[in-house]
């Protein structure tokens, strides 16, 4: 069988083409020099001659129209084009769609790729939180995560406030992903829509302790809960400052859905 992923330089693409089963026949498909809302003939052909689609090509931090494209509309471009083929579509969403007090680009713009979209009997939607990888047991800094790896790193103090506890998150390692990908391909009916988070709830502090122990830095805890209302305001600003940034880079999703 063969199976088009598209995004296949990216992390979760990446990961699907080393390490699904050898009975699939991968076609690694990258669009970086494409414009996204007017594919080549012979781009579609080639993308379209396999059985199974899987879209995990995204832009974390939207900026170019191509990107916003990409994010927003790209799945129902995928979708009209495939009105004539009639192949299975998996297209990899975000918990965050279902958070309505979600406001950054990313969250919005994959919100708004699913909107006006019926049910189609060819496509699935895969809504993730954060997905990582391990090995032995080991966080690997791969994805969203080697940002928080990167950002720790830069830090030059041996020591980093940190707040307690933050957002709670659902993360589910990319094989288990892969996995659930692969009972999709088998199917012969696509489910609508899927809310795949992981059975292990983590805070953003106890993920961001994990990290700075491979970095051989020292978390400091601030249970802001007693503390901040006795701290002074140029403290608090600092802190919500850096925690901001945190979240922002890691996009974690802080689901609950099952």
């Amino acid at each position: 069988m063969k199976i088009s992923i598209i995004g296949a330089s990216g992390f979760i693409g990446k990961y699907l083409s080393k390490n699904m089963p050898k009975k699939f026949t991968i076609k690694k498909i990258s669009l970086r020099n494409e414009d996204l809302s007017d594919l080549k003939k012979k781009t579609i052909k080639y993308i379209f001659s396999s059985k199974v689609i899987i879209n995990c090509a995204a832009s974390l931090y939207p900026k170019t129209s191509n990107d916003f494209f990409l994010n927003e509309n790209f799945l129902k471009y995928l979708l009209n084009i495939n009105k004539r083929y009639k192949k299975k579509i998996i297209h990899l969403s975000s918990i965050n769609t279902l958070i309505t007090d979600r406001i950054d680009r990313y969250s919005l713009t994959k919100k708004y790729s699913e909107s006006g979209i019926e049910n189609n009997k060819n496509l699935t939607i895969i809504r993730l939180p954060l997905v990582i990888e391990r090995k032995k047991g080991i966080l690997l800094p791969k994805g969203n995560v080697s940002k928080l790896f990167s950002y720790l790193k830069k830090v030059r103090l041996p020591i980093y406030p940190m707040i307690y506890p933050g957002h709670i998150y659902q993360p589910i390692e990319i094989g288990i992903l892969r996995n659930r990908i692969i009972k999709i391909i088998k199917k012969n009916k696509n489910t609508n829509a899927i809310n795949l988070v992981g059975d292990k709830k983590i805070s953003l502090y106890n993920l961001f302790e994990e990290i700075s122990d491979l970095r051989k830095k020292k978390i400091i805890k601030i249970d802001l809960r007693c503390l901040y209302k006795f701290l002074p305001f140029f403290i608090k600003n600092f802190i919500k400052k850096q925690n901001n940034f945190i979240q922002q880079i890691s996009s974690i999703d802080h689901s609950r859905f099952k």
